[in-house]
């Protein structure tokens, strides 16, 4: 195949040109960021789970805090009444009067028990508006997190494809001064997944690690400057 020098010159520094072009797409497809700001997305959904969760408990506790403060207002409520009956003593004998000061005593024991039952539990709904307070906080800082690896995301990968772009240009510069013939051999070897080019020395010597035959040897020495050889894998020989 006919190949001035100028071109086989361009087609090995195609090569390299494409061999930067692989290492910056790769680049591009496996930036760190990516990874930090999956792992950042998902701190930031489990913080907002966490703080949903404990939001989603408040409305019980509360209800308890209302159910006992409604029980101990009865319960003070009957105290009272009965406390009203047992100092009247009106038509009751001291049987009676002994019952009553029994009742009354356990309606203060139950409502002592419930007075500590909401007690608790406003120190529980305390507690936990600290932590949802804490979780806002987190949830906050997630976010801070999140939105600065996204602005570095778009930074990088913005960098790197102007980078391509400007390797792209470059090779499109290349390409046109490559015969088509010559520039397809090259490409449809490499859409094959074969050498593309590679470089034989005087020696005999072909880099890429392909082997030629004795035959395919003496071919590619016998042939004038201007001519390239590409081998049945679809690799074009240039010499040096």
């Amino acid at each position: 195949m006919k190949a001035s020098l100028e071109e086989q010159q361009a087609l090995i520094d195609l090569v390299d040109i494409d061999r930067e072009l692989g290492r910056l797409t790769y680049a591009l497809t496996t930036l760190p960021v990516y990874g930090e700001l999956e792992a950042a997305e998902s701190a930031l959904g489990v913080a907002k789970k966490q703080a949903a969760d404990h939001e989603a408990a408040r409305p019980a506790i509360e209800q308890i805090i209302a159910d006992c403060g409604s029980k101990t207002e009865q319960l003070s409520a009957s105290i009272d009444r009965k406390q009203g009956q047992l100092e009247s003593g009106e038509n009751m004998d001291s049987r009676q009067l002994l019952i009553l000061q029994g009742d009354i005593e356990t309606l203060k024991d139950t409502r002592s028990d419930t007075e500590t039952q909401e007690l608790e539990a406003m120190e529980k709904l305390e507690g936990l508006d600290e932590q949802i307070e804490r979780d806002h906080e987190q949830i906050e800082h997630a976010m801070t997190v999140r939105d600065s690896l996204a602005e570095r995301k778009a930074a990088e990968v913005a960098d790197l494809e102007n980078e391509i772009a400007g390797v792209r240009s470059r090779r499109q510069e290349l390409t046109s001064t490559i015969s088509p013939v010559l520039l397809d051999a090259y490409e449809e070897s490499r859409a094959m997944g074969g050498f593309g080019v590679v470089v034989m020395t005087q020696d005999g010597a072909v880099d890429g690690g392909l082997d030629l035959s004795l035959t395919e040897f003496e071919k590619i020495t016998s042939l004038p400057d201007d001519e390239v050889y590409v081998t049945e894998e679809g690799a074009v020989v240039i010499r040096r």
